[in-house]
């Protein structure tokens, strides 16, 4: 069925994974004029008939299987939340039934996947946004115009920082699929490095290389159900380096080991004119230092993000289904160019940390 054009047109959506973080999407897409929410799948019968009951959504729309929920001609859109294992299916039949799609990061869980996804969507293309959400920081976006004028001239460097402490030892954090290499495809590196390559290429260009390092701090987790340790086989902090850009070094690092901080992205950008820190955590200002001959002593001031900046993914997603475009939105393609250099930071790593070129 063919996504409307129309601009006030309502939006049927249907939601595939229903896991807890499913609870704060539904709460986002609740806050957005002209969205209802018509259908829900999950492999989990409780939480199926939970988030069923929770919408008042008849039997008939409860899903087992994502399939089916795809291809119902009442639903307009997509809003995946899956683990990365199924990220290509989804997509795949999507295309087919032409629906747009709001799609959970990594694009894919290879990038065998990803190449071939470019071809049927080449041939096939719907409405599409990745949801690298944390983009839309009115920090980030803010930054973007910094650098869209050139405030800092040529850019020099560029610091990526990614920290949680969500699997920090005291949490005791149980084994879940994210832990799980053939559910996830990588650990921290699908899941939070993707984030912060989607900033790096928004706000400085593409990767030109990148050379990594991967480590697992905590080998084993135990089981939520029996209790027993379990391996844990992918990694869970991840640091690379590389060329940006216009031949800008990069350096990233990212994990959720760090005690004292919660929930944070930290950018540091270095140019010619001046240097620029921005944070997900100060939404409503970024640090600024310009100097020049005229003002060599000039000091680091407080810049208010303005306004204007207060956009989400769904409401730019909503956008797209209705048919119109969004500069500002991560779609398909830059889903596509994420994974190539994930693919490139798993290699690196193979290959004892090399520098591989794009």
């Amino acid at each position: 069925m063919s996504t409307s054009t129309s601009p006030t047109k309502q939006i049927r959506m249907g939601i595939i994974g229903l896991g807890l973080i499913a609870e704060y999407h539904v709460r986002s897409l609740h806050t957005i004029s002209g969205v209802s929410i018509v259908a829900v799948s999950d492999v989990n019968p409780n939480r199926l008939q939970a988030i069923g009951e929770q919408l008042q959504l008849p039997e008939s729309k409860r899903y087992a299987h994502y399939e089916a929920l795809i291809r119902d001609s009442e639903v307009d859109a997509i809003l995946s939340l899956t683990p990365n294992d199924v990220h290509f299916d989804i997509i795949r039949i999507a295309l087919e039934e032409h629906k747009a799609v709001l799609a959970e990061k990594p694009l894919t869980l290879t990038w065998e996947e990803a190449d071939q996804l470019k071809k049927l969507y080449t041939a096939n293309p719907v409405p599409l946004l990745v949801h690298y959400k944390h983009r839309y920081g009115a920090a980030f976006q803010y930054t973007k115009q910094l650098l869209d004028e050139q405030k800092l001239g040529k850019i020099y460097n560029i610091q990526f920082r990614y920290l949680m402490d969500a699997f920090a030892p005291y949490r005791q954090h149980p084994y879940t699929w994210r832990h799980n290499l053939a559910k996830a495809g990588s650990g921290v590196v699908g899941d939070t490095a993707s984030h912060i390559i989607d900033l790096a290429r928004f706000l400085v260009g593409e990767f030109k290389s990148v050379a990594a390092l991967l480590h697992t701090i905590t080998p084993e987790r135990l089981d939520p159900i029996t209790g027993l340790p379990v391996k844990v086989d992918v990694e869970d902090l991840a640091a690379f380096h590389g060329i940006v850009g216009d031949n800008t070094v990069g350096t990233f690092i990212t994990h959720k080991n760090a005690i004292g901080i919660r929930h944070d992205i930290e950018v540091d950008i270095y140019g010619e004119l001046g240097t620029l820190h921005a944070s997900l955590n100060n939404p409503e200002s970024i640090r600024i230092v310009l100097r020049d001959l005229e003002h060599p002593g000039a000091e680091y001031e407080s810049w208010a993000v303005p306004a204007i900046y207060n956009h989400t993914a769904y409401e730019d997603f909503v956008e797209l289904a209705r048919g119109k475009s969004v500069d500002r939105a991560p779609l398909f393609e830059d889903g596509y160019k994420n994974q190539w250099v994930l693919e490139k930071i798993l290699q690196s790593w193979k290959e004892n940390g090399r520098l591989v070129e794009m």
